[in-house]
């Protein structure tokens, strides 16, 4: 009598845990697959850069952070060739300055980390918390492995009414759930080998080069642009203490860990400058951040004449091109060599 009892506490104990554990491996299993089903992904390259990244743990010792200009400004497999050092960039569309702590967090757990060149542009050193752009921390946070680190950074980078948004990628785009053409056509492009095998993605004339980093063969055309007077004037008199903020939590980071941190800034068209200047202001701001972290400071913005840079080096007024990206990346490579 005493061993049946023994067995239905055992078989109750047993299904108060596999039950629960059950719903939650299904729900699990649901989400993947609606993300599977309305996540577009297949021309992104940050899915490729997080993956190439984690397909490197343990590597990598020279660290690219930033937004657009980053990903477009640092060849990596030149810098590896000048300098001897292994590198990755990762650099992301509009990163803002707390997307680029978390990753500079995840960098420093899984790669041996020795240096880090963080590419300041001004204009994100006055990021609004409460209003800024949440498609630039989902882009690297989908495809970042689970920890606590991704935890953070998904209540972190927003406030409570957008968790939902945060933790189920697919529910940014639910409504797709119900768009049978979009739903096929999506199916096909994921069911493709290109895409399960990671394969380089090319969009028009540039294309992910490996490493994080996208070339371009595209030219800047300054005499086909009209809208110069539409370019924002640069305005430093804004809040800036969200941008120190985060600076300050990576120069802390990099210290604790014994990494040297570096400040860069990628060049813009000269003629930009002067239209949305005068530039002076933004430099000094990057550089007072810089002093007061005790890091170095290059801002390529002020070195146009030794890089011998033209119109032909840049896709538009903001980025490089490969030519571009060339020039720039053997300059560093010779500075910090």
């Amino acid at each position: 009598m005493k061993s049946r009892t023994d067995f239905y506490k055992i078989r109750r104990a047993a299904g108060c845990v596999l039950i629960p554990l059950a719903v939650f491996l299904l729900l699990v299993g649901l989400v993947r697959l609606c993300n599977y089903l309305v996540v577009d992904d297949a021309d992104t390259y940050t899915r490729l850069t997080m993956h190439e990244f984690y397909e490197r743990e343990g590597q990598v010792e020279t660290l690219f952070l930033g937004s657009s200009h980053c990903y477009r400004a640092y060849d990596v497999e030149l810098y590896e060739e000048l300098t001897g050092e292994t590198a990755f960039n990762l650099g992301s569309s509009a990163q803002n300055l707390d997307t680029s702590y978390y990753l500079l967090k995840e960098a420093a757990d899984c790669q041996p980390l020795k240096k880090v060149y963080l590419d300041v542009h001004f204009g994100f050193l006055m990021t609004d918390p409460k209003d800024h752009d949440l498609v630039q921390a989902y882009i690297m946070c989908d495809y970042m492995r689970p920890s606590l680190n991704k935890l953070d950074f998904i209540l972190h980078m927003s406030t409570p009414e957008h968790y939902t948004n945060n933790l189920f990628p697919f529910r940014r785009n639910w409504q797709r759930l119900g768009d049978l053409d979009f739903l096929r056509e999506n199916l096909e492009k994921k069911s493709a080998a290109s895409y399960r095998e990671y394969a380089p993605v090319t969009n028009g004339e540039e294309f992910y080069a490996g490493s994080g980093f996208v070339s371009s063969s595209l030219r800047l055309q300054p005499e086909e642009i009209t809208w110069w007077e539409k370019f924002d004037k640069i305005d430093m008199s804004r809040d800036m203490s969200f941008g120190r903020m985060y600076l300050g939590k990576m120069a802390e980071l990099c210290e604790e860990r014994g990494i040297e941190l570096v400040f860069v800034t990628a060049p813009s068209y000269e003629e930009y400058l002067d239209v949305v200047g005068p530039y002076e202001p933004a430099h000094d701001a990057v550089r007072a951040f810089a002093e007061e972290f005790e890091v170095d400071y290059l801002d390529f913005n002020l070195k146009g004449e030794e890089l011998g840079l033209t119109c032909g080096d840049f896709i538009d007024v903001d980025h490089l091109n490969q030519d571009g990206a060339e020039k720039v990346t053997r300059y560093l490579a010779g500075v910090f060599r």
